[in-house]
C-alpha cells in the first residue's frame, strides 16, 4: 500500500515539474500547432531583420529579449549580405533540402538516408558524435519537416512552431542530473523527489502532452489520464507568482518525453494525438 502511495506521489510530482518546466521555457515562442497525419517532427523557425537598425527578431522574441538571453549580434559582413536580400528560406522535407532566396529556387540537395550517413561520418570525424548519437539523429531526421525562414522586415518574427512525434529522451543520473538526448542540461531533480522515485522503484516514465491532456506510463504501466485546464493553471500562476507567461500556445501544442532513471530500460514509442 505504501509503495502504491509513493507511485501516485511520483506521478503527480513528475507531471507538475515537467509541465511547469516546459511552460517556463517555451513562453509565447511556441505557436499554434496543427495536427498532421502520421508521425512528423515539425519545426518552423522564423527570423526577421532590419538592416537600417541592425536588429533582428527570432521565434517571436524581440531584439531586446534576445539580448537578455545573450544572443549574439550579427557581424557587419552578415548585415551587408542580408541587406541585399529580401528573404532566404531553407526547408528540409521529403528527403530533400531546398534553398530559396527572394522566392526563387536556388538549389535542391538530396537528403535521403545515404546522404545523412555521409554527413554523420564527416561530422563524427571532427566532433566525435558517437554511434548512439547518430542513431538518435536518424530517428529525428527521418521524420523531419523543418523550415528556417529569414525575412527582411520590421515586424516581429513568427512564434517558434514545434510538433514532435519522436519522444525526447531524458536521462536522470543517479545523482539526479538531467541530460536530454545525451546532452547535459545543467539542471537536476531535487534530492527529495529522487528519493521518492527510487523508493517507488521507477525505471522509466513516458509522458505525452496533447493540449492539456496528459498520458503517462510508468515502468510500462499506463496511469490514469490527467487533464490540466489553462484557466486553472493561470490562477495558480498568479497566486504563487510563477511567471509562466502566455499559457495559450502551450495548451495548443503536442510533445512528449521518455525519462530513464539511472540504468533503467529506454522508453520506446511515439506521442500521437
Amino acid at each position: 500500500m505504501k509503495k502504491k502511495s509513493n507511485l501516485i506521489k511520483i506521478f503527480i510530482a513528475v507531471i507538475l515539474v515537467l509541465g511547469i518546466s516546459v511552460m517556463q521555457h517555451t513562453r509565447s515562442a511556441v505557436a499554434d500547432i496543427p495536427m498532421q497525419e502520421g508521425p512528423v517532427n515539425r519545426i518552423y523557425i522564423d527570423v526577421t531583420y532590419d538592416p537600417n537598425t541592425e536588429t533582428y527578431s527570432l521565434g517571436g522574441f524581440s531584439s531586446e529579449e534576445l539580448k537578455q538571453f545573450g544572443a549574439p549580434a550579427f557581424q557587419p559582413e552578415l548585415w551587408q549580405v542580408l541587406s541585399a536580400l529580401d528573404s532566404v528560406t531553407l526547408k528540409l522535407a521529403n528527403e530533400e533540402l531546398n534553398l530559396v532566396t527572394d522566392e526563387a529556387q536556388v538549389a535542391t540537395i538530396a537528403w535521403d538516408q545515404a546522404s545523412r550517413q555521409l554527413l554523420y561520418g564527416m561530422l563524427n570525424a571532427y566532433i566525435e558524435l558517437g554511434e548512439v548519437n547518430m542513431v538518435r539523429a536518424e530517428a529525428w531526421l527521418d521524420k523531419a519537416d523543418v523550415e528556417f525562414s529569414l525575412r527582411q522586415s520590421k515586424e516581429l518574427s513568427d512564434p517558434l512552431l514545434i510538433e514532435l512525434a519522436t519522444l525526447l529522451q531524458v536521462n536522470v543520473a543517479e545523482s539526479g542530473e538531467l541530460a536530454v538526448e545525451g546532452f547535459p542540461t545543467g539542471y537536476g531533480i531535487p534530492a527529495e523527489m529522487l528519493d521518492m522515485i527510487k523508493a517507488a522503484e521507477v525505471n522509466n516514465i513516458k509522458l505525452c502532452w496533447n493540449k492539456g491532456v496528459i498520458n503517462t506510463d510508468i515502468n510500462g504501466t499506463a496511469m490514469p489520464q490527467m487533464t490540466l485546464y489553462e484557466e486553472g493553471v493561470g490562477v495558480i500562476d498568479k497566486a504563487f507568482g510563477l511567471n509562466l507567461g502566455d499559457l495559450g500556445p502551450v495548451f495548443d501544442s503536442s510533445f512528449g518525453a521518455g525519462l530513464v532513471i539511472g540504468e533503467g530500460d529506454p522508453v520506446t514509442g511515439e506521442c500521437l494525438p
